[in-house]
């Protein structure tokens, strides 16, 4: 028993001594320890991988499906009734402009003609003796003002006559190809009624639809070529882009005018067209470099002076499995290639300059 509490009473001294010598020593043990804390304190500078990038010059095209539209086509509608008389030109013919194709019946038409440019002459010898009167004191101004009324009365019937009389004559508005024909000989037609549809070949529009993403590369007069299936290719310029983005697709109507003076371009075709935009500054990335920042923009991290994580905001230009090409970068560039997703813009780090010609 008596071993027992001398063996309680060493332990007990040697714990006192102990703890007394951490106060008595505490000078070179101390700032040891303190060292030790000061470095767990301090915080960690990541390392990441950085590869410095320059600015290219990128003119890609935009390539989308197409399809070829006559530039006008309009239906021919008779301003006059009466019955076909003769038919100068059928479907399928090329015309000139102005060229007359068709005739309705003259009818009476020539006769108010004649009666109306009677009238006229009367009513002119009418008002130039009432003015004749008129200025030696024996007719009134009033009867001089209704001598004037009847003639310009008379003059207005006989271009009405001769308009109707011209009437007859059915002109294209263009040149062009008659498309269609609805009338033959002998039938009767009245105002408005359609006889021909007539399509302006000289120039055919191919017709395409482009995202939102590429819409504002594209600038009137843009050159642009396109491939038809039987492998003709054709070249035009942009001349209508639409301001407003169709409504189902979210795409913008763009259209690009051909000379077509053979008229070997058919209407309706399918083509592959290939539009030319302007060359501009470009970065070619990896796409696995991107980031999106706290408010959803897609961008990239980069690396400025002092080390310090920055991230810029790109726009996508094009984009494949193995790289992009991105705008919004300064021409010169310490992009973050590999542990973006684990440093935050701000943040101090250790750039390692990646070796090689790659992009990561």
């Amino acid at each position: 028993m008596k071993s027992s509490k001398y063996i309680a009473a060493g332990i007990s001294v040697v714990a006192v001594l102990w703890i007394l010598s951490g106060v008595f020593f505490s000078g070179a043990g101390g700032s040891a320890k303190e060292s030790v804390m000061g470095t767990a304190s301090t915080t960690k500078v990541v390392g990441v991988r950085i590869r410095d990038i320059t600015s290219e010059p990128y003119a890609n095209d935009i390539v989308v499906t197409g399809r070829t539209k006559a530039s006008r086509t309009v239906a021919i509608k008779a301003k006059t009734k009466g019955q076909i008389s003769e038919i100068l030109k059928e479907k399928g013919a090329r015309v000139e402009e102005h060229e007359v194709i068709a005739r309705i019946e003259l009818s009476d038409r020539e006769a108010k003609v004649i009666e109306a440019k009677q009238r006229c002459e009367q009513r002119q010898m009418e008002y130039d003796a009432a003015k004749s009167l008129e200025g030696k004191g024996f007719n009134s101004k009033v009867t001089l003002a209704r001598s004037l009324a009847d003639l310009e009365t008379a003059r207005a019937l006989l271009t009405k006559a001769v308009i109707a009389q011209e009437n007859i004559k059915i002109k294209t508005p263009f040149k062009g190809l008659i498309f269609d024909q609805v009338i033959e000989v002998g039938d009767y037609v009245s105002v408005g009624d359609t006889m021909f549809t007539i399509v302006d070949m000289e120039t055919i529009d191919l017709v395409v639809f482009v995202s939102e993403r590429n819409i504002s590369r594209i600038r009137l007069g843009h050159e642009a070529t396109a491939e038809f299936y039987n492998g003709d290719i054709v070249s035009g310029i942009v001349s209508y882009i639409a301001p407003v983005a169709d409504q189902a697709t979210r795409t913008f109507r763009v259209e690009i005018s051909t000379p077509n003076p053979d008229y070997s371009i058919r209407d309706g075709l399918t083509a592959k067209v290939r539009i030319s935009v302007e060359e501009q500054k470009a970065h070619k990335i990896s796409p696995s470099v991107l980031s999106l920042n706290d408010v959803g923009q897609i961008g990239v991290k980069i690396v400025v002076t002092p080390n310090r994580v920055q991230f810029v905001p790109v726009t996508i230009l094009s984009d494949t499995s193995d790289h992009m090409w991105i705008l919004g970068l300064p021409d010169n560039v310490r992009l973050i290639t590999v542990g973006q997703d684990f440093v935050s813009p701000g943040q101090t780090v250790q750039p390692i300059v990646a070796d090689g010609d790659g992009l990561l």
